[in-house]
């Protein structure tokens, strides 16, 4: 409209001073190269209007001209970028809905019309994953690595891709690199973390965690737990060789997190071969509170070395009765007083779980009293048919249902860390093992005239030397299958030997020199 209204300004202001020329007549005289011209003021003006109309006519076609061929290149590109950006647009929204046929077609005119566009190149990923064409779209990934702005998401595609083809090594490379690019990159820190774990890399993954820590990337209660699941992995790994160092991790682990009951256990086994009794107490005695678990008991019971089987029976008594009354304090009365020969404390303290189907825990240990106290096959052999009925106890059980004889960090099935759980293990939970389910079945039903223990539930549980030969699972007068029971000569029922020669673990019961668990080893030191 502006516009519009200064044409018609211009109009009229040339016809003013052409009206003004009319009314003021006069002549002008031109002498050029031998010719005279004369004519009137109004002709000579509008003359000279002409001229220099002409003049601005030949000088804007001799610039259109010029510049012509690139104004028109321009509006090509513009035309072709214009197209492009749209085809982009549309390429990329038809592959986050899963159109594959759209988002080919869109990546198809993105790479004719804007081929160095960085989205383009994105089109041009999710496009290639959409076709399940995964070396077009380790390309468009390894491509965008040359542009500074889309480094990140390349090496993060990069990542993916390799995650999919199982190229674990590729993965870590890329996670690295994208970490040490840019700590705060979240997606970063949890994939490096979740490599090193499955690969018991627990040193690097305790730095990847701090990095994460720092940065936010998890909450502080998250990042703590994750911290005392790691040092209580290296505590482990360290008990022997290192135990000093083993113990600074097992006593921060369980700073961390007081019901992480295996950094309780080694802190306290360490604790003990060290000679402070008072410290190791202290820190079982919280760990019970918090949470009952037999390996505690027993190496609570432990604690103070050259204690008699009666001494023992006592500390684990004070120990109980500083918690809860559960099954899992009765279980551990019941084993120090069979281990103290002290069968009416053990009978007494298993009695209130004897009815509604006990445990095959509690079974068993019932089938060592009976033939402890009483010398009775018969009932002990009954004892241990329930057992093989009994309610299952409680092991270490990971969120995906799988079952573990021994706690550990992570699943070997998902590589979640810190899924294991000490409880009763579910209807649909699967062995960590193909042969675990079988063992545990087995060793439910192992007979009063022994057993062979299976290889891999004895590798699980430790043991060595004789784990093929013959266990007698309780110490009765009972020989080998077709031998009369009646002639074989009774166990005298004070034999120190005989009585020790059994331990029960949540598991099992075998004989205690076949066992070289953490537990018994800091027991012969």
């Amino acid at each position: 409209m502006t516009r519009l209204i200064g044409y018609f300004l211009l109009i009229v202001l040339v016809a003013v001073g052409f009206a003004w020329i009319a009314d003021r007549p006069g002549s002008v005289t031109i002498q050029w190269l031998g010719y005279d011209i004369q004519t009137s003021v109004f002709i000579g003006s509008v003359a000279l209007l002409l001229a220099f109309v002409i003049v601005f006519l030949l000088g804007w076609l001799g610039l259109l001209t010029w510049t012509g061929p690139k104004k028109f290149r321009n509006r090509v590109q513009r035309r072709r970028q214009r197209i492009g950006q749209e085809a982009v647009r549309r390429g990329i929204f038809a592959a986050g809905a899963g159109d594959k046929s759209a988002a080919l077609k869109a990546d198809a005119i993105a790479r004719r019309t804007v081929p160095n566009e960085p989205l383009a190149l994105l089109l041009q990923a999710q496009s290639a994953q959409l076709n399940e064409d995964s070396i077009a779209s380790r390309q468009a990934f390894e491509r965008m690595l040359e542009k500074p702005e889309m480094a990140e998401l390349g090496l993060r595609g990069l990542y993916m891709e390799a995650k999919k083809a199982n190229q674990n090594e590729a993965a870590k490379q890329f996670a690295e690199r994208a970490l040490a690019a840019n700590p705060a990159l979240s997606w970063s820190s949890s994939a490096l973390f979740e490599i090193q774990t499955r690969e018991g890399d627990w040193r690097a993954a305790l730095k990847t965690l701090q990095i994460a820590k720092e940065h936010r990337h998890l909450a502080k209660p998250e990042a703590d737990r994750r911290r005392s699941l790691l040092l209580t992995q290296l505590a482990i790994e360290l008990e022997d060789s290192q135990p000093s160092k083993a113990l600074a991790y097992a006593t921060e682990a369980f700073d961390l997190s007081p019901t992480l009951i295996p950094a309780a256990v080694v802190a306290g086994r360490i604790l003990t071969t060290q000679g402070q009794t008072s410290r190791a107490t202290k820190i079982l005695t919280q760990a019970w509170r918090s949470t009952q678990h037999p390996e505690i008991a027993l190496t609570f019971a432990h604690a103070r070395r050259g204690d008699s089987p009666r001494d023992r029976l006592a500390r684990v008594k004070s120990l109980v009765a500083a918690g809860a009354q559960t099954l899992e304090g009765a279980v551990a009365v019941a084993v120090a007083a069979i281990d103290a020969q002290e069968w009416k404390t053990a009978r007494l303290a298993l009695e209130p779980y004897l009815a509604n189907n006990p445990t095959a825990r509690v079974c068993r240990l019932m089938a060592r009293i009976e033939a402890g106290q009483n010398r009775d096959s018969g009932r002990a052999r009954e004892w241990l048919a329930k057992a093989a009925r009994g309610a299952p106890d409680p092991v270490w059980v990971a969120s995906d249902g799988t079952i573990s004889a021994e706690w550990q960090p992570i699943s070997p099935t998902t590589g979640a860390l810190g899924s294991f759980e000490w409880k009763t293990p579910p209807a649909n939970a699967t062995p960590n093992s193909e042969d675990f389910a079988a063992e545990i079945s087995a060793l439910d039903v192992v007979s009063l005239e022994g057993e062979s223990l299976p290889d891999s539930y004895a590798k699980a549980k430790g043991l060595s030397g004789r784990s093929n030969e013959p266990v007698d699972v309780v110490a009765s007068p009972v020989g080998k299958e077709g031998a009369d029971p009646s002639k074989t000569p009774p166990t005298p029922a004070n034999d120190t030997a005989t009585s020790n020669a059994l331990i029960t673990t949540p598991e099992t019961t075998v004989e205690a020199e076949e066992v070289t668990t953490p537990v018994d080893r800091f027991r012969r030191r």
